[in-house]
This record gives structure tokens, sequence and C-alpha cells, in this order.
């Protein structure tokens, strides 16, 4: 029993100095409350309009891995969903890959980046056979547009694809939009920081900050621009973006929600409205409904790729017992004495 004594003892030191901690820095954030307040960044919201006419597309995707002895093997998944409030109708459109990649520093991020270019490919097909009037896509613009750099052709594939996308957008007039969960950002901090010569706790996120300041209110935050842009060189054609971004509570009980848009987006408001129409009815959660429903249709679960890769490892077995047993074997953690 020493060893849990020991780690008993050391929680119960460590507990009562983290809460000290934090309760510090949450008197560091009600200090600057008032301040924040009086500048009107966080902005109450109406009930939004209900019974909207217009097309919209959602679009999310899933990925699985498998590591071998030799290989990866992925499974990537993209789905859109169509909702079409005009006609009353609904539907999916759906593209997914397996195959292959050899080890190297970035294996996870070239197989994140190729999930990602299937997700620009099927928001394509959505506008080009469905023309939605709105396009939502789970995770930032802004963050898309700032993938760190690899010299893979991963990279190359995935950044051509998402140029190509907002410029089909903007060429059809379809809103495009951003929508992340992410509660790691620190993008608002860094604007009110900077406008306003704010200095904020260092173990603050945007999440926690807009959490503690607004607590549990439907509100929204002054629109901001973050500092770098989005540049890229396409058939001699160069376009410069950069996303304007807000922060959304759409339901009293929810954490905010990153929303991002490309700069020439002349409707925000609308898409605030329309983004509160569609979380209303997910409670705590507060998150659009379509949103969730294409990213759990999107899903690559566990026993996905398990039963894909053991079917790949019988009949490359069968085929060639040699190259089995070079490349396809199971890993040395996956083979050890549980």
């Amino acid at each position: 029993m020493n060893r849990y004594n020991i780690w008993l003892d050391h929680y119960n030191k460590r507990r009562d100095q983290i809460l000290s901690n934090l309760q510090r820095y949450k008197q560091e954030i009600e200090a600057l409350r008032n301040l924040i307040s009086s500048k009107n960044l966080i902005l109450p919201l109406d009930e939004p309009k209900s019974g909207l006419k217009t097309r919209m597309c959602f679009v999310d995707g899933g990925e699985g891995i498998r590591e071998l002895l030799g290989i990866v093997i992925y499974f990537i998944r993209a789905s859109g969903l169509i909702v079409d409030k005009i006609k009353g109708n609904e539907r999916f459109v759906r593209d997914l890959e397996m195959n292959i990649l050899d080890y190297d520093d970035h294996t996870k991020e070239r197989v994140e980046l190729l999930r990602s270019a299937m997700e620009f490919d099927v928001a394509t097909r959505c506008i080009n056979e469905y023309h939605p009037d709105y396009l939502f896509l789970d995770g930032s613009l802004y963050e898309n547009s700032r993938k760190k750099p690899l010299d893979r052709e991963e990279y190359q594939i995935y950044r051509k694809k998402f140029t190509r996308l907002l410029k089909l957008c903007k060429k059809e007039s379809v809103h495009v939009i951003g929508i992340s969960e992410d509660s790691r950002s620190k993008l608002f901090t860094t604007y009110v920081s900077i406008k306003y010569n704010v200095k904020f706790p260092r173990f603050m996120t945007d999440s926690s900050i807009l959490r503690l300041i607004a607590k549990d209110t439907v509100y929204r935050t002054k629109e901001f621009v973050p500092q770098s842009y989005f540049e890229s060189k396409e058939h001699e054609s160069t376009i410069t973006i950069s996303f304007p971004t807000i922060y959304v509570q759409p339901t009293k009980l929810a954490n905010p929600l990153r929303v991002d848009v490309p700069d020439w987006e002349m409707d925000l408001e609308n898409i605030v409205d329309l983004i509160l129409e569609l979380s209303k009815n997910s409670g705590h959660y507060g998150y659009p409904l379509p949103l969730y429903l294409v990213h759990l249709d999107a899903k690559i679960e566990e026993k996905h790729t398990e039963w894909s890769t053991n079917r790949l490892i019988h009949y490359v077995s069968r085929e060639d017992p040699e190259l089995y047993d070079t490349i396809l074997r199971g890993k040395r953690r996956s083979l050890r004495p549980i």
C-alpha cells in the first residue's frame, strides 16, 4: 500500500496549492470585469428568428490510424449534410478512403491534412450539386489557414483544396462559416490585450475568461480580426484573406463557440441568428444540431479500423506471407503480454 499512500499524500498537498493558484487567477479576472464590460466587448443576444427559409450545408470528418511494424494504415471519412428549409428535406453527401503511409515525424499530421482535404472536397461537391446559401464547417477557418507547413505532398493538396473552396464560396455567394469548440485559443485575449493594454493571467484561455465574465448568459463578443492573414497563389492569382471572428454562447449553460468568416462576409448578424436557431434545442451543449449529426455520421470508431485492418492483414498474409511478416505484423507493444 506504500505506493498508494505516496499518491494520496502528494494529492492532498497539491490540490490545495492548485486551488489557491486558480482562485488568485479568478481574482485577477474579477478585477478586469468592469473594464471589459465598459468596452462593450460582450453583447447580449435576442431570441432568434424562427422558421428561416434557407438551404444549408454542414461538413465534418473523421479519421482512424492503425500502426503496424512497417507501415501506418489510415482511414478517413467526410460527410456533408444538406438541410433544405425551403423544400423541407435533408440528405447526406459522403466520401471515405483507406490507404497506407510510411512512418515519419509527421505521420499523424499528414493523415489530418488528408482528412481535412476530403472535407473540402465534400463541401465543394455540396456547393456544386445542391447550391446551399450557407456552408458550416466544423473547425476554425483561421486555424485551417494557419496549418503548419510541411514539406509533404499532403500539405500541398490540403492548401490547394482549401483555397479552391474559399474561392468557390466567394464566386457562388455562399456564406462560409467556421465553428470551433476550441477551448485553448487566446485570440480574443490577445486582441483585448493589444487594443486596451490589458494583461490577462497566463493560464486563462478565451473560453475560461468569457465564462468568468459573462457566466450563464446568451451573448456574443464584439467582432475582432486575428492579426495574421491567409495568402495563397494559384493559377497566377493571389488571394489574401483575413478572418473576422466572434465568440457566441448560444444557450445559457453552454461553453462559447468560436465563429469565423472570410473578410468579404457582410451578413454576420444573420449568421449569429442562424447559429442561435440551430443551437437552441441542444441545452447545455449549445452547438448547432446539424453539425453534431454530421459529426456522428463521419466518426470512425475503433471497431471499424480494427475490422478493416485485420481483414487486410489476413488477405496479405495469404497472398504474400513474407510481405506480411516484414511489414504488416503488429508492433511489439501490441503483442506485449497483459
